[in-house]
């Protein structure tokens, strides 16, 4: 019997792939009316490293991230046929501490210092797994000099200089989709709606909602890999979080670059090449 993966996005896609290569035939349900077409492609693409989540003093989030990060190229060159050095990458990511940041700046600091390695750490045997960068770089610290040329330097305190990168998101949705879409050993069920999973003693069921009425289906096992309604459909089946559940509010703005015309400053875009963040 075949296993359902619940949602078209990066995670089931990745999922529905990984599986279908290991002889495991797959049904895969998404509510659009095609793959890897909202959030997927909605996003700024960044492969994290960990350097973002200094809320969590654990270091618990980065760990997460830093292992999931190493694994990301090879899994894309293993399952997709892409090699690290055909993937654009953007330019390093920059982080600035604000003045107002609520926590001690130096514990900020020590936070960067000390996921950075933890990176290096779990690089070793593995330096180039990211996308080619050499992650046992040294973190750098902007000069002032530096920072006062873009920031306001009695806002932006400190600046440093991270190994993080982003990719082009509508590329590897592109690549991806292809993929999963020409695989032999994966059923694609879009505009299906899951409503609820139950289970049925030996089995899991699936009602889902699509344009010709409501649609009833058994399998052994389903992953919920879901981006809109995963909490929702876990408690159809009884899971609930084992803590409050975190919501972060993201706003990106991307720009792209305009017709070229002669200019000696850098254009915009170019001055956001550098992907700055201010931690707050």
């Amino acid at each position: 019997m075949a296993v359902a993966i619940l949602g078209g996005g990066l995670q089931g896609c990745c999922t529905a792939l990984a599986l279908a290569e290991q002889g495991i035939n797959v049904v895969l349900y998404d509510q659009a009316d095609s793959l890897l077409s909202r959030t997927a492609v909605a996003n700024e693409g960044k492969i994290h490293l960990g350097y973002m989540y200094a809320a969590d003093p654990t270091f618990e989030t980065a760990r997460t991230m830093i292992e999931g990060a190493l694994e990301f190229a090879p899994f894309l060159e293993r399952y997709l046929g892409i090699s690290a050095g055909r993937i654009k990458t953007s330019a390093r990511t920059n982080y600035g501490l604000h003045r107002d940041d609520p926590r001690p700046h130096d514990a900020v600091i020590a936070y960067l210092k000390e996921v950075h390695r933890l990176v290096s750490e779990a690089a070793n045997g593995r330096e180039r797994a990211y996308f080619g960068a050499d992650l046992a770089v040294p973190l750098r610290c902007w000069s002032s000099d530096d920072r006062e040329a873009i920031f306001d330097p009695q806002v932006v305190l400190h600046a440093f200089e991270t190994p993080e990168v982003a990719i082009n998101p509508e590329d590897l949705a592109s690549e991806l989709e292809y993929c999963v879409s020409n695989h032999s050993r994966i059923e694609m069920r879009l505009g299906h709606r899951v409503l609820r999973v139950d289970r049925q003693k030996s089995r899991i069921q699936i009602s889902a909602d699509s344009s010709e009425g409501g649609v009833v289906d058994d399998f052994k096992q389903v992953v919920n890999a879901l981006w809109d309604g995963r909490l929702a459909v876990d408690e159809t089946m009884g899971l609930r979080p084992h803590r409050p559940w975190l919501h972060r509010l993201k706003l990106n703005r991307q720009k792209g670059a305009p017709a070229a015309r002669p200019s000696r400053r850098p254009s915009l875009p170019r001055c956001l090449e550098r992907l700055f963040k201010i931690i707050l």
